[in-house]
């Protein structure tokens, strides 16, 4: 399967249950990098952000980190936007039966910060090791902080608070995962339980447009 380039193999491994932690070892990461055979390149992603102008001409942060320290950059991240956010989850990929032809979009406007913030760390499997989707967070002001299939978070515009949030990470024109020629992505099976409990906790309705 090649999405954008890059050639992506679907990782369908059954993963037994963990506890709640938002980063339980027994979880893969979103993504790894691999050969052209689909082996493991002991390449991991580096802890770096770079600035970057957007497709639509807007500026924008990307970053990349390990994948242990995914879930506690992403929260950092998204304790800059201001409530009420709107969130955006589209879903790419089912996991029984591959990549979506057209990607479906599920939307919540107005939700409190906790309420949404509870809601993704009841469900890590989901959020930040399963890449069948994209996780899109809007704050009041219009900033928004995006996490990819690939475990590779974004920040619209490049702003000071974003780039305060990241203390520690270095800025760097080094690229991560987004750069690499061929990715296995991960899909849990338990998952498909998370996924549908997140919907109904956050009370996402499908869009059509």
């Amino acid at each position: 399967m090649l999405w954008a380039g890059r050639a992506v193999k679907i990782d369908r491994r059954r993963v037994s249950r963990a506890g709640m932690s938002t980063q339980p070892p027994a979880f893969p990461p979103k993504a790894s990098s691999v050969n052209v055979e689909g082996q493991p390149d002991s390449w991991t992603p580096p802890r770096s952000f770079r600035a970057q102008v957007a497709p639509d001409g807007t500026t924008r942060l990307v970053i990349s980190v390990p994948p242990e320290e995914l879930a506690a950059t992403h929260l950092s991240l998204l304790a800059v936007l201001g409530g009420p956010w709107s969130l955006r989850y589209l879903k790419l990929t089912d996991r029984k039966v591959g990549q979506l032809p057209k990607p479906e979009t599920w939307v919540r406007m107005d939700v409190k910060p906790e309420v949404a913030l509870a809601a993704l760390e009841a469900r890590p499997g989901l959020v930040w090791h399963d890449g069948r989707h994209q996780l899109w967070m809007r704050g009041v002001y219009g900033d928004q902080v995006v996490l990819d299939e690939l475990g590779v978070l974004y920040c619209y515009p490049d702003d000071p608070a974003f780039r305060a949030a990241l203390e520690g990470v270095p800025e760097s024109k080094e690229v991560g995962m987004d750069g690499r020629d061929y990715v296995r992505v991960s899909f849990l099976s338990e998952a498909d339980a998370e996924e549908a409990s997140l919907f109904a906790a956050l009370s996402l309705q499908a869009w059509k447009g």
